[in-house]
């Protein structure tokens, strides 16, 4: 048996993302499973829909089951971020990842993958990295493949790869060419989770073709607006000052709380932040990160296991899929108190997303 791996974020899913679980299942494989974001999102804003909603549009799109990538994973930069992915995935038999690319080619992908785990190659990244350089664009810099590293999925599926050779190869994976140009599935060409989102910000509609009914319907009645959530994290910020807090080095949180101090709105907030040296991304990655209080290091991050799995949902007579999965299985809030210590910044993150988004029940996963 083969289980298809779809590492993602679904924030909002759309045409493009229900492809791509079609051709995971294309790939032979009998179910397909979700790793996803739960309340926050790797670019550090809380996500448009709760985390159990978006694990609901996934099996209505195709999916068979959606187990939650941690938040510490979540809120971090891609090489992070892809291994918390890929460190679950381990633990699910027979796994292949299936992942989208621009390029659509493994063979390219992996031959980047060496390339950038070489130590040479791997300081010039780092270095371009504390010049303020995004991590893609560092990438490609170090690497001279810009025409394949300017693209972020290329990128992240670079990523997955790494991640995949750096734990032993106990998976494999599959990337699926991503698709731009017009078609008859997408007569107005596919779009991108940011777009749709910016689109909602400004309060312009969403072409009906870009997202499948049942995410239009849940995405229309929780409109997108970030003031709730700087009025949370302007508190925060400057209050007590934390040092300890993933990814807070070279000042950046000093940074953050004197923009905190100044900016009136969170837009002004990420400006004010942000430097050559800092992209928005990272800036609010920190400060959601010193809103949950997320201690953990970069080197905690890449050596802590995946202990437990939480369920968010299941697909109906698919309750089979959760023996594919070779660690314990939280599915409701009394078996994931059992892992308090490991939920813990998520469980955090949740809290937040309640706060500063909408509350939403948590009591069952979703079944279809």
């Amino acid at each position: 048996m083969t289980n298809a791996v779809v590492i993602c974020e679904f924030n909002p899913l759309h045409i493009g993302h229900a492809k791509l679980l079609a051709k995971a299942r294309e790939t032979g494989a009998e179910n397909v499973i979700c790793v996803m974001s739960g309340n926050a999102v790797q670019r550090g804003e809380l996500a448009c829909l709760d985390k159990y909603t978006r694990a609901k549009h996934a099996l209505l799109a195709g999916a068979d089951a959606v187990i939650e990538l941690p938040a510490e994973y979540t809120l971090s930069a891609a090489p992070l971020f892809a291994l918390g992915g890929v460190k679950t995935a381990n633990n699910i038999r027979d796994a292949v990842i299936v992942f989208g690319s621009e390029c659509g080619d493994i063979a390219a992908l992996e031959r980047l993958a060496s390339v950038t785990d070489d130590r040479d190659v791997n300081a010039l990244i780092k270095e371009a990295v504390k010049k303020g350089m995004g991590y893609p664009a560092a990438v490609a810099e170090a690497t001279g493949e810009n025409d394949l590293l300017c693209k972020p999925n290329n990128t992240l599926g670079m990523e997955y790869i790494r991640a995949i050779v750096n734990t032993g190869r106990k998976i494999s994976a599959f990337t699926v060419k991503r698709e731009n140009a017009p078609d008859a599935d997408a007569p107005h060409g596919y779009p991108t989770s940011s777009s749709l989102r910016e689109a909602a910000k400004e309060g312009l509609c969403v072409d009906p073709y870009l997202l499948p009914s049942f995410v239009a319907k849940d995405f229309e009645e929780h409109k997108l607006c970030d003031e709730k959530l700087y009025a949370v994290l302007r508190y925060i910020l400057t209050s007590e000052k934390r040092t300890d807090i993933y990814d807070d080095a070279e000042g950046l949180g000093n940074r953050l709380s004197r923009a905190a101090e100044q900016a009136e709105t969170y837009e002004e907030f990420c400006s004010l932040a942000a430097a050559k040296r800092y992209t928005r991304a990272r800036v609010k990655r920190l400060a959601l990160n010193t809103a949950v209080n997320n201690t953990y290091s970069h080197r905690q991050l890449a050596e802590k296991p995946v202990n437990f799995v939480n369920l968010l949902a299941v697909a109906d007579g698919k309750e089979d899929v959760l023996s594919q999965i070779l660690l314990p299985v939280a599915v409701s809030r009394r078996t994931r108190a059992r892992f308090a210590d490991d939920f813990a910044v998520t469980a955090r993150v949740d809290a937040l997303f309640r706060a500063a988004r909408y509350p939403y029940d948590d009591s069952l996963p979703f079944k279809k």
